[in-house]
């Protein structure tokens, strides 16, 4: 099933879902890919397996080995699920891919996180301030989590999975708090997305500086360059060389 290639191998998990779509073709250009979904379309190198199935997952990929790295975007992503909704892919399915990763000795996960980790910063719905002052309080990666609702909790604890296994395992990690990425690629639609978009040019080179930056854990916040943005990406510039092209404004 492995090729043979002298390329870095990256795992995408959740490969089939919007973000994987974009930055798929983006990474092939660079890495041979290989994908895991519990939605079709599957391929050789496509597979379908439920990350929450430790055993099948572990059965899955250790064929693919060696992995360099592991870009796991799969999961529950309605910021308004339910618990139930989010406890087997985002709590045990995540646990899962950096246990496996460390058993495959891979070297980096790069999670996508979420903002929600500290989206009660805003308020909560239906009642969001959206940071409307002229220069909003910027939010930091340091500041103290805030999530705004049982998909921010999730996301919070896949913040401290990775956290652990860098820690104790030596497994690099780099946490991506995704702002908002939608079908159309476009700020349009409300006032918050105005602030909080992240376009497809600005995902692909965040996820790329994610995998190749030099660093061995860290928290980021990724967004355009938008007027009026509220969360802090400078840590991101600063470690990861981060430079985001494109502005909700024009």
């Amino acid at each position: 099933m492995a090729k043979s290639s002298a390329r870095q191998r990256v795992l995408i998990t959740g490969i089939n879902g919007l973000i994987g779509k974009v930055v798929r073709p983006h990474l092939e250009k660079q890495y041979d890919i290989y994908g895991l979904d519990v939605k079709p379309p599957y391929s050789e190198v496509v597979l379908e397996v439920d990350i929450s199935d430790f055993d099948k997952l572990l059965e899955t990929l250790s064929p693919l080995k060696p992995l360099d790295f592991i870009l796991h975007l799969a999961g529950e992503s309605d910021s308004q699920a339910s618990w139930e909704s989010v406890l087997m892919p985002n709590i045990i399915g995540t646990r899962n891919i950096f246990e496996v990763a460390r058993r495959l000795s891979v070297r980096r996960v790069v999670f996508a996180s979420s903002n929600h980790v500290t989206g009660a910063y805003e308020g909560f719905r239906p009642q969001l301030h959206l940071h409307l002052e002229p220069e909003p309080e910027v939010i930091t990666a340091t500041d103290p989590i805030r999530p705004d609702g049982e998909y921010g909790v999730s996301k919070t604890f896949g913040e401290a999975i990775a956290r652990y296994y860098c820690a104790r395992w030596g497994l690099e990690a780099v946490c991506l708090r995704i702002g908002t990425v939608n079908s159309q690629d476009s700020p349009e639609g409300d006032l918050r997305t105005m602030k909080t978009w992240l376009s497809y040019r600005d995902l692909n080179h965040l996820i790329d500086r994610g995998l190749k930056a030099n660093v061995t854990f860290g928290i980021y916040y990724g967004v355009s360059q938008n007027k009026g943005a509220f969360w802090d990406i400078s840590n991101a510039r600063a470690e990861l060389g981060y430079n985001p092209q494109d502005n909700a404004s024009g």
